[in-house]
C-alpha cells in the first residue's frame, strides 16, 4: 500500500477495526496517533492523512490536501468476463497501469455462471479498484461497466461502435483493437495506434481481449462491424488476465505514457 485511500465520507469518522486499513496502519506502517501517511481520496486530491486516534474502537484519520493526482490516460479495455476471482487480480493489476474505462462483458463461449455470480451483477469490484490505486499511489478509479452480451457491450456511450457507425473507418482508424491470435494481422507492439487517443478522454484507445475461450467468429465479427481492427500478441497464446496486461502495458508504452 504506497497510499492509504479515503473516500470523503471517511476523513474525520471511525473507520471500525474490521478494515483492512486499520491493521496495516497500526501493524504494517506502525503508526499511532498523531503520525502521519500518504493518502488520496477519489475525486483526485493527494496529500496526507493524519491519525487522530487508533486504539480497539478503530481509526480516525484528518486529511490535508496538497496536490491533484494526474488524470487516468485515454486508454479502455473491454473485456470477456473472466473467473470472479480472476476478475478481481486483473481489475486491481489494470487499475495500478491506469485504464480509464473498462468493459466487462459476457461472451457466447464464457462460463454462463461467472455473470450471474454476485461479483457482476452486484458489481463486487470497487476493493480491487482501490486497491490497485493503493498500489499506482494515484486514488483516481477507472470508470467500471458490465454487460450481459458483447452485442450490449458494443452499445454502451463510449464505444468504438456508434463513432464508426457515424464517421466511418477512416475516422477510427488505430483506435480500436482487437487481441486475437487468429484473426490478427498484425503484431500489435507495431500496430498503427491512433494519437486521437492523447487528445481527449473521450476517444480513448480501446483494446479488446476475449474471455477464457476466445470469441466466436460471430462476436469477432462484431467487433470488426464496430470499427475493431485485429492484432496479435505474439505467437503464443496467452491467458485472458495475461492478454489484458500485456496489451495496456505495450499500448502505455507505445503512446509514450510510461
Amino acid at each position: 500500500m504506497n497510499m492509504l485511500f479515503l473516500d470523503e465520507a471517511e476523513i474525520g469518522t471511525l473507520i471500525p477495526p474490521a478494515d483492512r486499513r486499520v491493521a496495516h496502519v497500526s501493524k504494517v506502517l506502525r503508526k499511532g496517533r498523531g503520525d502521519e501517511l500518504r493518502a488520496g481520496t477519489p475525486d483526485g486530491r493527494l496529500g496526507t492523512a493524519i491519525v487522530e486516534s487508533l486504539d480497539d474502537t478503530g481509526m480516525v484519520l484528518s486529511f490535508r490536501a496538497e496536490a491533484i493526482a494526474p488524470q487516468l490516460p485515454p486508454l479502455a479495455l473491454l473485456l470477456g468476463f473472466p473467473r470472479p476471482i480472476q476478475a478481481n487480480r486483473i481489475l486491481k493489476d489494470l487499475c495500478s497501469l491506469g485504464l480509464s474505462r473498462i468493459v466487462l462483458s459476457g461472451t457466447e463461449l464464457g462460463e454462463k455462471s461467472y455473470i450471474q455470480s454476485d461479483f457482476f451483477k452486484h458489481r463486487q469490484f470497487r476493493h480491487a479498484l482501490i486497491e490497485g490505486a493503493e498500489q499506482a499511489a494515484n486514488p483516481r478509479l477507472p470508470v467500471v461497466d458490465t454487460a450481459w452480451t458483447l452485442a450490449r457491450a458494443l452499445a454502451l456511450p463510449g464505444l468504438p461502435g456508434s463513432a464508426y457507425q457515424a464517421s466511418g473507418a477512416q475516422a477510427l482508424a488505430g483506435q480500436a483493437w482487437a487481441l486475437d491470435p487468429y484473426r490478427g494481422t498484425v503484431a500489435f507492439g507495431s500496430a498503427p495506434l491512433s494519437q486521437a487517443a492523447l487528445v481527449t478522454g473521450d476517444a480513448p484507445l480501446w483494446l479488446a481481449v476475449g474471455s477464457e475461450r476466445g470469441w466466436t467468429d460471430a462476436e469477432l465479427d462484431a467487433l470488426a462491424a464496430n470499427g475493431f481492427s485485429f492484432a496479435t500478441l505474439g505467437a503464443r497464446i496467452l491467458k485472458s488476465e495475461t492478454a489484458a496486461l500485456v496489451a495496456a502495458s505495450v499500448a502505455l508504452v507505445r503512446l509514450g505514457l510510461v
